[in-house]
C-alpha cells in the first residue's frame, strides 16, 4: 500500500499556509489509496486510516515547529492547544460522510441522481443520504419501500436517536457507524426502534455473534440501494 504520512516536501504549500478542507484531505487519501481490487468495505477502513495519517503529517509539520519554540505564558499555550483540538473535532465530524460520498461516486451513483447527500426531507430536517434522490422522496407517487436513508455517525452510543426523526417516509433507518460494537440490550432498542446497523466487515467481527448476522455490511447494503 502507498504510504500515507506525507513528509514536509510531498505537503502542498498551500496546505502548510492553510489548513485545507476535509475534502481535499479525503481527495488525497483516494489518490494514495486507489481503487484495486478492494471491496467498498476494504476501502472505507483503509481510507480512513491514510485520511488520519496525512492529517496528522500536515499537523506536525504545521504545528510542531511553534510548540518547539515555546510559549510566553500559559494561556498563549492554552489557546494554542484548544485550536489544535478543534481543528481535530471539526475533522473527524464530516469524516466519514465525505468518505461514503467517495465510494458511493466509484460505485457509479451519480449524485441528484442515484442519491441526494445532506438533502431536507422534512421542515429543515436533513438525512445524511437518501436514495434513490431526493425528487423521489418528496413525490407522494414514489412507492415509498423502494426509499433508503442512510445516516452517518462514527459512535452512535446515544446518538443513534437523533436519526429517528430525519425522513418520516422511510420507516426503517440505516445507520453507518465504525463503533465497534454495541451491547445486545442497545441492539434490540435500535432494532425496535427501527434503525439498522451499516457496518464495515474488518468491525463487524467485534459485534456480539448472537445479532452479527442481523447487521449489515457496507457492500451489501450498496447492492441492495443499487437494485432501487
Amino acid at each position: 500500500d502507498a504510504p500515507c504520512w506525507l513528509q514536509p516536501d510531498d505537503i502542498p504549500e498551500t496546505w502548510l499556509a492553510n489548513y485545507p478542507s476535509g475534502e481535499e484531505i479525503i481527495r488525497k487519501a483516494v489518490e494514495l489509496t486507489p481503487l484495486n481490487e478492494n471491496s467498498v468495505d476494504k476501502r472505507l477502513t483503509k481510507r480512513r486510516k491514510c485520511e488520519f495519517e496525512i492529517f496528522q503529517s500536515l499537523e506536525e509539520a504545521v504545528e510542531l515547529p511553534s510548540i518547539q519554540r515555546g510559549f510566553s505564558d500559559l494561556t498563549s499555550f492554552i489557546r494554542h492547544a484548544n485550536s489544535i483540538l478543534q481543528r481535530r473535532k471539526s475533522r473527524s465530524g464530516r469524516s466519514l460522510e465525505l468518505h461514503m460520498k467517495a465510494i458511493l461516486k466509484e460505485e457509479a451513483f451519480e449524485e441528484g441522481r442515484h442519491f441526494s447527500y445532506q438533502a431536507t426531507s422534512e421542515a429543515n430536517k436533513r438525512p445524511d443520504f437518501l436514495f434513490p434522490n431526493a425528487n423521489a422522496y418528496g413525490n407522494p407517487a414514489f412507492p415509498s419501500d423502494r426509499l433508503r436513508m442512510l445516516a452517518v455517525k462514527t459512535t452512535c452510543r446515544d446518538r443513534w436517536r437523533q436519526i429517528l426523526n430525519e425522513a418520516d417516509r422511510i420507516p426503517i433507518k440505516h445507520l453507518l457507524t465504525l463503533q465497534e460494537g454495541v451491547s445486545s440490550t442497545q441492539y434490540r432498542e435500535m432494532k425496535e426502534a427501527g434503525v439498522r446497523l451499516v457496518v464495515p466487515k474488518s468491525v463487524r467481527k467485534v459485534y456480539g455473534r448472537d445479532i452479527r448476522d442481523e447487521i449489515l455490511d457496507l457492500g451489501t447494503f450498496i447492492q441492495e440501494v443499487k437494485t432501487l
